[in-house]
């Protein structure tokens, strides 16, 4: 049990690392990277 919850846990890792990195090349796109560095900006401050 343990064993099939830490291999779950690992591919949904896998996962939303995959999104997020689809999701920034998606941004950067479509409004440039000025957009992202105003979104990291935003969440940092």
């Amino acid at each position: 049990m343990t064993r099939g919850w830490r291999g779950l846990l690992a591919w949904s890792a896998i996962a939303l690392l995959f999104a997020l990195t689809g999701l920034t090349f998606v941004l950067w796109g479509t409004n440039g990277p000025a957009y992202i560095v105003d979104l990291i900006a935003a969440y940092c401050l």
